[in-house]
């Protein structure tokens, strides 16, 4: 079932990322860039959030003030700052959550990945954190029903202490201090989350944490559109009395509040733990073909450095060399080690020109060594006849070249398009084995073992060590590099059959830069398209569709008591010989029992039972204090309310009482405590006549 998946949505994205190729070419395609989106993005947070830390004040009055002050005296900068910050963090949800999904279908997440897929399940529990706690900032409508629920979520795991959504019962029961306590957090959490982000990246070699400044400008660019003609403002001011109407939920970071109200907490924690647990362990569930890491021959190796440089997964080490031969010889990692081959084509020593029976590198993979690499190339050679004959070396995770099919052509597909040695090129067409050399693989910022194409890129262009040295392999009639993701098959055999009528013709061409690394260019239109996609996308969903928690015509009741039951049994008084048997600082002469009664709780309205619940006292000993909350919702009007308690589980009856009156409106919030000290009842909210 999770392989079907898996493939479908791998299909699914080479379809759109290919459709995204025709306007944004391979290096500024979104959907290449994901994980280096994510940090840009987090970057903007940052700045964003620091300056709107200035004019916010941390006060119950002043939070929402302040930022009421940015959105209109100040719209033309702290407006689309705080717009900026709004809908930048919207879209982190959005990127975070297809680079997730996106390396699932690519299966790059088990092997040496499984380190960056496993930190990476923390930080989606962070990132919404912080987002959550910042819309608590606002203390708006919006913030009052993210707030209550939050706590009422939150309350539902076993603590000790008193539950948490006693501090929004009321207007009075929300203090300054609890601002104080969400900057706090609002800041903290991100910078644990920026170290989880670091660690998330620490096993993967030059990570891409930079989009290309084409997309990061144009994408910048958007958003500052999109606070500009959608800016984010605040619901009304946030009343604890009242229940908020029409909810404009953020759908990217609280699509499952909804559920807690319809599921309840209990579940709901149930499928996020789930799925974070199952993805924690998916490279376990689906564990790959181990295949054997890249091995060093002594002899062969010089410790240049060079495949250190190269391995997308640091799995390259020094050590002393053990035949002296050089001062240093490379070690590979197991463990970090994909076999993806970018090594070998970056050893010197890989090299066809060499005059011996066997052919070895200094480093290579057991599973395809360069001499068998060599051999293939000699067995296909004989298939070349004429003046137009035409290797193709690609990628098997690239356009298959195998389904190319044009005469006097032959492919040869390498585990990643890295492994080429650039001297085998020079090879092939100074020995006049070929006449022309395409190499492609796939797109250039999409290569599965994340920089092969790129290495050969530079390599090809001079700009990286091994490069071509020949004359006749930089002649850029002869070699073309055309980087071609699996979708782009139908184009790379249309260009293979021009570069084969070329050679045919022995013509020269007229545009030979443009013609040796083919690129298909930018077609900015489309990419005006899709931002104003996307301005659409998340401008609605950031807000939209409003979410109704109670109905036109209901109340809500709140039911919040924190009691300590009567104890159990009777004191007693020591004997002489149990007071001499005790330290001299335990001789307590009365003792008495620890251990607290539960206590019993009933709500009827109308003379009908609406709520019953027995709680037991928290502690390890059950000597703690029982504590109760409850929220349902009833039929706003005129309503006789009895609530009872009884504080020790052996008494006949409820030993407090009280029966009320109470008139609610539609969408008040009526709140049902007890003050322990006096021993009554709290009732607030509505307007109420005791009976």
């Amino acid at each position: 079932m999770l392989s079907v998946l898996q493939k479908s949505l791998h299909y699914l994205f080479d379809r759109v990322e290919a459709a995204f190729n025709l306007f944004f070419d391979d290096d500024w395609n979104p959907f290449y860039q994901l994980g280096a989106l994510s940090f840009y993005f987090f970057w903007i947070l940052t700045v964003t959030g620091l300056y709107l830390f200035i004019f916010f004040e941390t006060s119950i009055n002043g939070a929402y003030d302040s930022l009421q002050y940015l959105t209109n005296e100040q719209w033309y900068l702290g407006g689309v700052v705080r717009s900026l910050h709004r809908y930048c963090s919207d879209a982190l949800a959005l990127t975070v959550t297809l680079h997730l999904v996106r390396e699932f279908s690519l299966g790059r997440f088990t092997g040496t990945r499984w380190f960056s897929w496993f930190t990476g399940i923390p930080l989606l529990w962070f990132m919404f954190a912080a987002a959550i706690g910042g819309y608590w900032l606002v203390w708006d409508q919006f913030a009052q029903y993210v707030a209550v629920a939050t706590m009422e979520f939150l309350d539902w795991l076993p603590t000790f202490g008193d539950p948490m959504a006693r501090n929004f019962l009321s207007n009075d029961t929300v203090s300054d201090r609890f601002f104080s306590l969400m900057v706090f957090l609002h800041f903290g959490i991100p910078l644990f989350m920026m170290l989880a982000m670091f660690i998330h990246i620490s096993r993967v070699s030059k990570a891409k944490t930079n989009p290309p400044r084409g997309l990061a400008i144009g994408t910048i660019i958007a958003f500052i559109v999109l606070s500009l003609i959608k800016p984010a403002i605040s619901s009304g001011r946030a009343d604890l009395s009242q229940t908020p109407v029409n909810i404009p939920i953020d759908w990217f970071y609280l699509n499952v509040y909804p559920l807690i109200d319809y599921w309840g907490p209990g579940t709901v924690w149930v499928l996020l733990v789930g799925i974070s647990m199952f993805l924690s362990f998916l490279p376990l569930i689906m564990k790959h073909k181990k295949v054997p890491a890249a091995v060093i021959n002594p002899d062969r190796c010089n410790g240049c450095g060079w495949c250190d440089l190269d391995c997308p997964f640091d799995a390259i080490s020094f050590e002393p060399h053990p035949n002296n031969k050089s001062p240093r010889i490379a070690v590979v990692n197991p463990d970090k080690c994909t076999a993806c081959g970018i090594c070998t084509g970056s050893c010197p020593s890989a090299t066809p020109f060499q005059t011996i029976d066997e052919l070895k590198s200094g480093i290579g993979i057991p599973d395809y060594s360069i001499d068998v690499f060599k051999h293939e190339i000699i067995n296909k050679l004989g298939q070349l006849k004429g003046k137009d004959r035409l290797i193709i070396f690609g990628c098997e995770k690239g356009a298959d070249i195998e389904q190319i099919g044009i005469k006097n052509t032959i492919p040869i597909s390498l585990p990643c398009i890295g492994f080429l040695p650039p001297s085998f090129v020079d090879y092939l067409i100074r020995k006049d084995h070929a006449d022309g050399v395409m190499v492609t693989g796939c797109c250039l910022e999409n290569c599965y073992y994340r920089l092969g194409n790129q290495w050969i890129d530079e390599r090809f262009k001079g700009e990286r060590s091994p490069h071509l040295r020949t004359a006749a392999a930089k002649d850029y009639n002869k070699v073309r590099v055309r980087w071609a993701g699996a979708m782009e098959l139908p184009a790379l055999k249309s260009e293979v059959n021009n570069f084969s009528q070329l050679l045919d013709s022995g013509k020269v061409s007229e545009d030979i830069g443009n013609i040796r690394f083919q690129k298909k260019g930018k077609n900015y239109f489309g990419q005006a398209l899709f931002y104003a996609a996307i301005i659409l996308f998340i401008g609605y969903f950031s807000n939209s569709p409003t979410y109704t928690q109670i109905e036109e015509g209901e109340a809500t009741i709140k039911l919040s008591l924190r009691h300590t039951g009567q104890i159990i049994g009777e004191c007693r008084f020591r004997s002489d010989e149990e007071m001499l048997s005790l330290p001299a600082n335990m001789r307590l002469a009365k003792v008495c029992p620890r251990e607290r009664s539960s206590i019993e709780f009933q709500l009827l309205i109308n003379d009908v039972e609406s709520y019953h619940k027995v709680v037991m006292p928290a502690g390890l000993n059950n000597d703690g204090r029982a504590k109760l909350y409850h929220r349902f919702t009833v039929k706003a009007g005129m309503h006789k309310i009895t609530v009872k308690l009884k504080d020790h589980r052996d008494l006949d009856d409820y030993n407090y009482q009280e029966t009320r009156e109470i008139n609610l409106a539609s969408r008040s919030v009526l709140v049902i405590d007890f003050d322990p000290d006096t021993k009554k009842f709290i009732i607030l909210g509505g307007t109420s006549n005791k009976l």
